[in-house]
């Protein structure tokens, strides 16, 4: 092995590392070091891709997969990520190109059947998209499935599928979500055994008296935050004007932070301890191993964040650090409610809105679908948002 070589092993090593870790900013550098010596290391090419997807828009990414498949064109995993790009640009038809690309190199390679079902499932080809989805075994494939037979073939036969699915995967929080949904649209039964009820675990507490927090601990904290790497609408979020940091805020060593994090995991032993008679799966099956991941997200004027779940999570929460105030309508508010995604919509169905202030400590199944309510005020909204991960 040459000197060059082995430097870039070290280099891929550490790089990997990083990206692993979430931590963009620095994998990033160490990739284009990389390629600095070996402009032609399609694995690099491919895996700064990945990490510009995230932080700097499809267009610059696609650059770096066509420079990966034009140097090696039988390389799956960059076909597959181009296709992710063409996807989040609404160019279905090169994604879907893409993906057979992939299949037809791989034709086990799970990523690009899935990838081609969650394309075809964009564009309400359902049938197409169980054809894919059926070809993955995985909690994602599983949920998505569910999700298109109940779309395409109706109640019975979602029913049946449930049944099976519930029998060895009983702790899916996509497919929790649906079955919360279909359950009360439906008007029947939930038999899927977990967070049959979400909206009757969420937690509300103001930490300002906890914390004994004032605007100093305000200041000080926006100015941490503000010194750290954040994205604009980041592609793998909902958050639409705004920025959202990437990385685990929980991992950054300052005491402000060191804080919080103490405080955010006392509250969790009180969330725990407040619903410890509830008989759901959500709380009987409590994971014994976690850790907390953390993000900070700034929006603007009409910024917002479309509905969604914490599928990797098992509790979310957020803690609201300064809000816009003098509001009406609920704007800037939370609302949690049972449909997302291409759910059809239901707004009969019940839901919950909170309108935050300063401080405030929101805890909630990572199953429940819950989205920002757009604000026309021209103050700033910041808040750090977190999941309870299982290891």
């Amino acid at each position: 092995m040459d000197k060059n070589n082995i430097i870039i092993k070290k280099i891929f090593a550490l790089a990997f590392q990083n990206h692993r870790k979430n931590n963009l900013e620095a994998a990033e550098k160490l990739y284009r070091k990389i390629l600095k010596i070996d402009p032609h290391n399609v694995v690099v090419l491919n895996n700064l891709g990945v990490i510009l997807n995230e932080t700097s828009g499809m267009k610059k990414a696609i650059t770096f997969f066509k420079k990966a498949v034009n140097i090696q064109d039988n390389y799956a995993e960059a076909h597959n990520n181009l296709g992710n790009a063409y996807r989040e640009l609404g160019s279905n038809d090169e994604a879907i190109n893409c993906y057979l690309k992939a299949i037809q190199i791989n034709s086990n390679f799970t990523s690009a059947h899935y990838n081609l079902g969650k394309t075809f499932k964009k564009l309400k080809k359902y049938k197409e998209a169980i054809d894919s989805f059926q070809k993955v075994d995985t909690a994602k494939s599983r949920a998505q499935l569910l999700e298109c037979i109940y779309l395409l073939k109706g109640l019975t036969i979602y029913q049946d599928k449930l049944k099976v699915i519930t029998e060895y995967d009983p702790f899916n929080l996509r497919i929790a979500a649906l079955a919360a949904y279909v359950s009360l649209k439906e008007n029947i039964k939930n038999i899927y055994p977990f967070c049959k009820n979400p909206l009757d675990l969420i937690f509300i507490k103001n930490l300002k008296n906890e914390l004994n927090l004032d605007d100093r601990f305000t200041g000080n904290l926006l100015r941490l935050l503000k010194e750290i790497r954040s994205v604009w609408e980041p592609s793998s979020t909902t958050t639409k004007g705004g920025y959202q940091t990437t990385g685990n805020l929980f991992n950054i060593q300052n005491d402000i932070i060191t804080k919080l994090k103490k405080e955010i995991e006392k509250q969790i032993i009180v969330y725990k301890e407040n619903f410890k008679l509830n008989e759901d799966g959500f709380i009987k099956k409590w994971p014994t191993k976690n850790y907390l991941q953390a993000w900070y997200v700034k929006m603007f004027k009409q910024g917002y964040q479309g509905a969604h779940i914490h599928p990797p999570g098992w509790l979310s929460g957020v803690f609201y650090i300064k809000v816009p105030k003098l509001l009406n309508n609920n704007e800037g508010s939370i609302k949690f409610q049972f449909f997302g995604y291409d759910y059809p919509e239901d707004e009969n169905l019940p839901n919950l809105i909170h309108t935050p202030k300063d401080y405030d400590l929101v805890l909630f199944p990572s199953s429940l679908f819950h989205k920002t309510i757009p604000f026309s005020n021209k103050d700033e909204r910041h808040c750090i948002a977190f999941d309870l991960n299982p290891k």
